[in-house]
């Protein structure tokens, strides 16, 4: 039996090897140290009791501040078969012949690919984006009319951004649009990191007849640097079924219209 000094001094050292990079597997940890995976199992469990890790689908990402945002990666590892639930009950929103805007954003990414499933469907739409892994999804589709929103280049989140996209998005109105956050908090603030963002966001809001929240139950009673909007001003908010009932009680309390999957 490994003695508990031996235990912590793994352990610390195993967490400056998770905070080098943005996500590392189980595996690569359970090679590194050359220990079982159920010992780094163990290991990952009291770290991130400890509150130091995130604990993502196959492995762990560095903990970061309230006032940052996690890598596209390691968001989109995250809550991966919630955002899958999540898109199928959007696509069911919509209907043939609509113009939809779909932001940038994990959740967005796997709408993207119900979409291309539904190929008489995506055949009749007119979609809007200033994502690039919505085009990348969607460019061997059997889709009819794809407008990128141009403008400067957000790297990390793969999309376009800024005062030249915001006014481009002013030419069109669509029927519907699929937003992300960061954030939704006890006052029903919808919430994010970025000016920039939440500058396009409110635009979005502006350039649809109905406006759709996507957001997994990680983000509930959540709140990040800025403000967006309140969730009133949303049409309808898609989440899944681990929200908190403090949170479903509130959303009925203030009429928002919700739906759980």
């Amino acid at each position: 039996m490994q003695s508990s000094n031996k235990i912590d001094v793994r352990r610390e050292k195993m967490l400056d090897v998770i905070q080098r990079s943005p996500v590392t597997t189980i595996n690569e940890l359970a090679e590194f140290f050359s220990v079982s995976a159920e010992t780094v199992r163990k290991d990952i469990e009291s770290l991130d009791e400890q509150d130091l890790i995130i604990r993502i689908h196959g492995g762990v990402a560095p903990k970061v501040s309230t006032g940052s945002e996690k890598s596209y990666d390691i968001r989109y590892a995250e809550n991966l078969e919630k955002k899958k639930a999540i898109a199928e009950a959007a696509c069911s929103m919509i209907r043939p012949g609509d113009s939809v805007i779909i932001e940038s954003g994990t959740t967005m990414q796997e709408l993207a690919k119900v979409l291309t499933g539904r190929p008489e469907l995506l055949q009749t739409l007119t979609i809007i984006t200033m994502s690039f892994r919505v085009v990348e999804i969607l460019k061997d589709s059997n889709f009819e009319k794809v407008f990128f929103l141009g403008g400067w280049i957000r790297k990390d989140d793969y999309m376009s951004y800024g005062h030249h996209t915001i006014e481009l998005l002013k030419d069109f109105h669509a029927d519907k649009a699929f937003i992300s956050c960061a954030g939704l908090n006890a006052k029903l603030e919808v919430t994010d990191y970025f000016d920039e963002e939440v500058m396009l966001r409110r635009q979005i809001l502006k350039s649809c007849d109905k406006s759709i929240l996507l957001a997994d139950s990680s983000k509930m009673n959540k709140t990040t640097i800025l403000s967006v909007c309140s969730a009133k001003d949303i049409y309808r908010l898609i989440t899944d079924k681990e929200c908190s009932k403090t949170m479903t009680d509130l959303f009925s309390q203030n009429h928002i219209n919700y739906k759980l999957v």
